[in-house]
């Protein structure tokens, strides 16, 4: 992962100018000037507090050259390949096709996720005739080619684009164990009313296309509403999707999507109630594990996920490729 500022339960590689207040080199290297330590993040101010191995190690932010952010245990490239594959099974767009071991979705431009190509297959293909025929297939539908990038399953380098997100953070942790459903009255149903797709996406939203889109699954999928009772805010005051796929590997994956609640009712526990009721619904489903796609830079929903146990298990971005 890149240089970027980590969140408290990040486990982190911190490299450090040596000196009088920082951690000495673990090598015993008499001559050494720079030394890193790599473990849980558990204080971000400063000094920066790093929990090597039962042991907290304080580093001065003067003394930091480099904060490097990894996954929260080791993670083989087919683990990201098999959630990824879940993950996409879960938001698969409403026409979608195989190109060299690349899976090409299409879903009327509503969503990154439903409308881009992502790289499933090991060994997929990054040349110039594959990318013709992808882009083909996406210029048909009028759609520029956007590709999702999940980290370590195309060398760094092979594809070259515009930027179109930053760094996306994907997040796991167990079913198990997750905090029960709080007492709130949150309705599940099969389908998304029309309030439920503009609370989601905006006033604007197509509301056939995004249906489509958001009901497409290849699992169970669910939608979670907490109603405006006063009808004070012309909508619900907090909305969450979920869906149940299995990976390659044979994990059952619950992905949580569109968690939202009203500026307005912020910060008093509908999220979580949302979240813990879509939790439950996956465990009757089969659901082991779950995970979630957060924006890197979001600091509010990923110390808000972190706090509740998620992981970091990878990284994605998406590049539109011309």
């Amino acid at each position: 992962m890149t240089d970027r500022l980590p969140f408290i339960g990040d486990r982190v590689v911190v490299r450090y100018r040596l000196g009088d207040r920082t951690p000495a080199d673990w090598r015993g290297n008499p001559t050494a000037t720079l030394s890193d330590v790599t473990g849980l993040l558990v204080d971000d101010g400063d000094p920066l507090v790093v929990d090597r191995d039962g042991t907290p190690e304080s580093v001065p932010r003067t003394a930091i050259s480099s904060i490097r952010i990894l996954s929260r245990v080791t993670v083989r490239n087919s683990q990201i390949r098999a959630l990824e594959g879940a993950a996409a099974a879960a938001w698969p767009g409403v026409e979608s096709t195989t190109v060299a071991g690349w899976l090409l979705r299409s879903g009327g431009g509503f969503t990154r996720r439903a409308n881009s190509a992502i790289p499933l297959e090991f060994g997929a293909r990054a040349d110039d005739a594959t990318f013709g025929e992808i882009r083909a297939w996406y210029r048909e539908r009028g759609l520029p080619l956007l590709v999702a990038l999940p980290d370590r399953l195309v060398p760094a380098g092979q594809i070259t684009g515009r930027p179109v997100s930053g760094e996306i953070d994907v997040l796991v942790r167990d079913v198990d164990g997750f905090p029960a459903a709080h007492d709130r009255a949150v309705r599940l149903a099969t389908t998304p009313t029309p309030a439920w797709l503009r609370a989601y996406r905006g006033p604007e939203v197509d509301v056939d296309t995004a249906t489509a889109v958001v009901s497409a699954s290849r699992g169970p999928v669910t939608f979670a509403a907490v109603d405006d009772d006063t009808a004070e805010l012309g909508g619900p005051r907090s909305i969450g999707r979920a869906s149940v796929t299995a990976a390659d590997d044979g994990t059952r994956w619950l992905g949580l999507t569109a968690i939202w609640t009203h500026p307005a009712r912020r910060r008093s526990g509908l999220a979580s109630a949302v979240l813990s009721t879509l939790v439950a619904w996956g465990s009757d489903e089969g659901a082991e594990r779950i995970y979630v796609q957060v924006e890197g830079d979001n600091r509010v929903a990923g110390n808000w996920y972190r706090a509740l146990g998620f992981g970091l298990h990878h990284t994605a971005r998406y590049l539109e490729v011309g």
